[in-house]
């Protein structure tokens, strides 16, 4: 269960005043590919191609001059392949698998620019064009990996939607990877509507339930936060950030008993938990038990903190040392 930590909005608001392919497709990538075959293949193709040249039919030149993009693809003389697929598309600029095959051979040159406009040049001739999608995807989620650049997130998030409506089996795996996204992007009422259609098709998905009960939480809504733990819990009861962000939301209502216990439960499954040892530190305090929130800072003597936490800790360390 791939919970995310919550603790620097926990501090804000308790301690001051949380490159793969996302659907293996089993075909090959490259459409039609040619099974791999001798490197003087490429001389037959050469022979088709002049004898289309030789002739008045475009489309036939256009043809042959894919083919052999798809065999140099497929012996990994990727320039040799874009400059097939150019003629190809000068010849018939209808070829959606042209534009598609050039633009893989130009995301594994490195010219991702150029690769996703001819990702999206093919999907505009075919909008149901599912491989298009699931290898744009693929060159986004790199690109997205180390960069929040928010016109390809939003891409990515439009394309998850796309594959989640191409591909109604996968609709939650899709629309949970675009909640995802959606929360990266601050759209938290578009991220929300993904999640929800996630539990739709699938109920007991513990990750959306988590991922919805965050959301919750931060518009204030703890009710239906706690719900959605609650049942994330029952689901997978060994997840230590869903205990711990329960008791986040027990401390937001008020709970403090029921809030340590759900830190406690946290710090069993995971003892090296810094935040809810300074959560639990925090609600100590709260109930007065100082000797108590002494012990949780001690405890984070022996853990390597960020400089968030470290300034948790000497916010609460003051906290106790005041009378």
């Amino acid at each position: 269960m791939r919970f995310r930590r919550l603790w620097r909005m926990w501090y804000c608001a308790a301690i001051i005043a949380p490159v793969v392919l996302l659907a293996a497709c089993s075909e090959p990538l490259v459409e039609p590919r040619a099974p791999r075959i001798p490197t003087t293949v490429i001389d037959r193709y050469n022979a088709i191609v002049a004898t289309a040249e030789a002739g008045d039919d475009l489309l036939a030149r256009a043809r042959a001059y894919y083919d052999r993009g798809n065999i140099r693809f497929e012996q990994q003389d990727y320039p040799g392949a874009i400059a097939d697929y150019d003629q190809a598309l000068t010849l018939d600029p209808s070829m959606s698998r042209a534009f598609h095959n050039r633009g893989l051979a130009y995301a594994l040159l490195g010219e991702y620019d150029a690769a996703l406009r001819d990702y999206a040049q093919a999907i505009r001739l075919d909008p149901a064009y599912r491989r298009a999608y699931e290898n744009r995807v693929q060159l986004l989620e790199q690109l997205t990996a180390s960069s929040s650049d928010e016109t390809l997130l939003q891409q990515l998030a439009d394309d998850y939607g796309s594959l989640a409506q191409l591909i109604p089996e996968a609709e939650a795996p899709y629309r949970y990877r675009q909640g995802v996204i959606l929360v990266r992007l601050g759209d938290r009422t578009a991220a929300r509507e993904a999640f929800d259609a996630v539990l739709r098709a699938r109920p007991q998905d513990v990750d959306a339930l988590y991922e919805r009960a965050l959301l919750h939480y931060s518009a204030g809504d703890l009710n239906a936060a706690l719900a959605d733990l609650d049942a994330a819990l029952r689901l997978s009861p060994r997840a230590a950030n869903a205990y711990y962000t329960r008791g986040l939301v027990r401390y937001a209502q008020g709970n403090t008993r029921d809030a340590i216990a759900d830190f406690g439960q946290a710090l069993l499954l995971q003892p090296a938990y810094p935040e809810a040892l300074i959560a639990r530190a925090s609600a100590y305090v709260d109930q007065g038990n100082r000797t108590a929130a002494q012990a949780d800072l001690q405890r984070l003597d022996d853990l390597q903190l960020d400089p968030v936490l470290q300034q948790a800790r000497e916010a609460l360390r003051q906290r106790i040392s005041v009378p």
